[in-house]
């Protein structure tokens, strides 16, 4: 029995089902029962829909041929085996990538790739960097002597064609016009290149691009076993402040990134951390990232103030010490303006590094969070002790919070 339906609903974009359970539908062709997986579970889906007792789903189409039949059980047998001379998928935009397989040679553009193939142990198949991730030698040691390709927005596409690269994963859901560009621009050079777009720093698709990855490179375990350990940290926060009111939750007013007052609305990172952490976002009535009139926020009057600064501390070995995370949080809790705010007479006023909140390490900024909003139901949460597996156990990397590093301030310690 061939099943036949429109390529339209094919390209239909799923919607994410990270940003409560933190589990995703993965949006890989192949995936027809829609869970975080493909496996053989989607096999026996499949056979179901064949013959007529499943209904399709928008990822039945395994080898995107615009039909049901025995091949696309075919490509799924060989996606479990990693047999696959192509895989088919969604990047962070919704838009259906093929990817040729296998892939060996990476040039991830976009930095939080780039820590996201590390942590899947997928180092060794990195032939090029971008300045900014050249830039942070205490993070990236290993890759020192690996061929720049400039900037991450927009790469110098030359010395890309000259490194032979499978695969260039870029942002999927900033840049677009760029991504489109560099997308059009390789193909052409070199039709054997594939592009991708995967964010690999948003909350809401995190789980989903690190396991999109683990497809690509042929390392399912490894990203599994890093989303199953994300997933419990997560979940156990959300469990934590499940039966937490909405009223009851703190007001928060995130900024930072300059000395003006700026933050992030609705749909943005910051909000979404936010939230996450049990907190209610002073400014989510607005969208994006925005500069903030400073009597609006007076007006709003925050709970807790979390400013984060970029360009000091964060692992550079060069800065360890506190003194400019102080002066900041000195100068914030001294301002004017701010001085009747719940916030500042209350002593909550965080500075975080943007090391652990910008890009993919987002979710080390909500464990430091959640500690600060909500410390009565987190006592036996350890940020540092969190944060150090990461590094070690995920990053492979040799670096000892206890002697290196200044991330928040005031330090754990002292709340």
């Amino acid at each position: 029995m061939l099943f036949i339906f429109s390529l339209i609903i094919l390209s239909t974009v799923l919607p994410t089902a990270c940003a409560n359970s933190y589990d995703c539908t993965l949006g890989i062709f192949g995936n027809a029962n829609l869970d975080g997986s493909v496996d053989d579970a989607d096999i026996d889906y499949l056979t179901g829909i064949i013959t007529g007792k499943n209904p399709a789903t928008n990822l039945s189409d395994a080898n995107y041929d615009g039909s049901i039949d025995d091949k696309d059980v075919e490509q799924v047998e060989k996606i479990i085996s990693g047999d696959e001379t192509t895989l088919i998928l969604l990047d962070s935009s919704g838009k259906v990538v093929t990817i040729k397989m296998p892939v060996e040679r990476i040039i991830p553009v976009n930095r939080n790739a780039a820590e996201a193939l590390r942590t899947i142990k997928s180092s060794d198949e990195i032939v090029g960097f971008s300045d900014a991730a050249l830039n942070d030698k205490s993070y990236f040691p290993e890759f020192q002597d690996i061929e720049s390709v400039g900037s991450g927005k927009t790469p110098d596409l030359e010395k890309i064609l000259k490194q032979n690269p499978d695969l260039v994963v870029y942002y999927g859901t900033q840049w677009t016009t760029d991504y489109e560009s560099i997308n059009d621009t390789l193909q052409k050079a070199n039709p054997d290149i594939s592009v991708i777009g995967l964010d690999c720093f948003k909350p809401e698709t995190y789980v989903e691009d690190i396991l999109k990855l683990g497809y690509i490179v042929r390392k399912v375990e490894d990203a599994e076993e890093f989303a199953d350990w994300y997933n419990d940290k997560m979940d156990k926060i959300e469990g934590a402040l499940k039966d937490v009111p909405e009223e009851a939750r703190p007001r928060v007013y995130e900024g930072g990134r300059s000395d003006f007052y700026q933050t992030g609305g609705s749909g943005s990172s910051s909000h979404n951390a936010i939230v996450m952490v049990g907190g209610r976002n002073i400014f989510g009535d607005t969208s994006g990232d925005a500069a903030v009139d400073p009597e609006a926020l007076v007006q709003r009057d925050p709970q807790f103030i979390v400013w984060k600064i970029s360009n000091i501390g964060g692992y550079s070995l060069e800065t360890d010490n506190t003194t400019q995370f102080e002066e900041k949080r000195d100068e914030i809790m001294d301002r004017p303006e701010l001085a009747n705010v719940s916030a500042i007479r209350s002593g909550n006023v965080y500075v975080q590094s943007a090391d652990i909140f910008f890009g993919g390490r987002y979710f080390l900024s909500i464990v430091y969070m959640a500690k600060w909003l909500h410390p009565d139901l987190f006592k036996d949460l350890d940020p540092q002790a969190i944060h150090q597996e990461y590094l070690n156990r995920f990053q492979r990397l040799d670096y000892d919070l206890d002697k290196h590093g200044v991330f928040v301030c005031p330090p754990l310690e002292e709340n």
